[in-house]
């Protein structure tokens, strides 16, 4: 407990060791991620020494120590199992690869979501296909790259024919679940940034207003309202996101039922899910909630904790760039229309900017 008082403070709350449980688990997630040796943490104390004031090394010096024992416990649980974590499973196989090759005659080897590949996994790939020579497929969208945190590394991905050479580029440019104002919106949202690939995705579906915002700053209220308002309509396929687990919490009272993931009020169910888990799915209709300007909001202004960047050499090129693609992930999973619940005040960023396509979003009157 000493160490925990050293890095918290002695007055410690529940919620600040669930943050630092947190810090600890991203932090050996990305160390495993990009297949650090263990003399790696020996680097980062003399990184860290370097770079920050004497305060800031002894805090962070402590933190890493933490951390390291926290590793060392969690590698030797998995050796006394005989487990192997996700990351394992990758480097693991790699290091096989190099050393007894693969006795294999594949042709193809065709690889989805590859927006969200990470170092040790093209390593991987690389790997298989020098081995078997076979041909190489790979699907993504750049647009949907919402991974970080888990190691995952754009820059593969937007320097394809860099990474791999004698290869070509195949733009699908139909799309079939978005109308197409909604596409229009998300689309020119997203390509603010110059960093994402410029795309002209068209549908044959046409919606007037795809995207509709309700001000309301009672949360409880706002959603009762558009629920009872989707009952009228007979809507029955409808998604609720959010930023974070929790964020539903402050949209719901006892008239709601729960059972998991699902909710119920006055025989309206929804399905309640962080935007991150929504990926890949669609809905009849989404309804989007948190997205104001706050801590926890959308855009997030919890920012990583430093030590973090010695694990992770990603940064941000455009301001917000991944929470503009999450943003965008939460606006394209309807198949029809997109609500937003933002309060009157502390209204968000994101929406203000949305509120800009004066053809394609409307503000709903209650």
């Amino acid at each position: 407990m000493k160490n925990i008082h050293l890095l918290l403070g002695p007055n410690y709350t529940s919620k600040d060791l669930f943050n630092l449980k947190k810090l600890i688990l991203t932090f050996i997630n990305l160390f495993k991620a990009n297949n650090y040796p263990i003399s790696y943490f020996k680097k980062i104390l003399k990184k860290i020494k370097f770079t920050i004031n004497y305060q800031e090394y002894r805090q962070n010096k402590a933190l890493l120590l933490f951390i390291i024992n926290i590793y060392l416990i969690y590698e030797n649980e998995l050796s006394t199992e005989n487990a192997l974590d996700f990351n394992d499973m990758i480097n693991k196989c790699l290091d096989t690869l190099k050393s007894k090759g693969l006795n294999k005659k594949w042709q193809y080897i065709i690889v989805d979501e590859y927006q969200d590949t990470s170092i040790t996994k093209f390593n991987l790939l690389k790997e298989i296909i020098n081995l078997t020579n076979a041909n190489f497929l790979a699907v993504g969208d750049d647009f949907q790259s919402i991974y970080r945190f888990t190691g995952c590394t754009l820059h593969i991905f937007l320097n394809f024919t860099k990474y791999l050479k004698y290869s070509k580029i195949f733009q699908i440019i139909n799309t079939y679940r978005n109308p197409q104002e909604l596409i229009n919106v998300a689309g020119s949202f997203i390509m603010k940034n110059p960093y994402q690939q410029k795309k002209n995705l068209i549908s044959h579906k046409h919606l007037s207003y795809p995207i509709k915002i309700i001000f309301e700053n009672d949360k409880v209220k706002a959603l009762k309202y558009l629920l009872k308002l989707l009952k009228k309509r007979q809507i029955k396929d409808l998604m609720v996101l959010g930023r974070n687990n929790k964020d539903i919490n402050m949209y719901i009272d006892k008239t709601f039922t729960q059972q998991e993931d699902l909710f119920t009020y006055k025989d309206i169910t929804f399905r309640y899910l962080t935007i991150h888990k929504s990926k890949g799915l669609e809905s009849e209709i989404v309804i989007l909630i948190n997205i104001e300007d706050s801590l926890t909001g959308m855009p997030t202004k919890i920012k990583n904790e430093k030590i973090l960047k010695y694990v992770n050499n990603q940064k941000d090129y455009y301001k917000y760039e991944e929470e503009r693609r999450l943003f965008y992930v939460a606006l394209t999973r309807t198949k029809t229309i997109t609500y937003i619940i933002s309060p009157s005040t502390n209204i968000s960023p994101f929406t203000k900017e949305l509120l800009k396509y004066h053809k394609y979003v409307e503000v709903i009157k209650k």
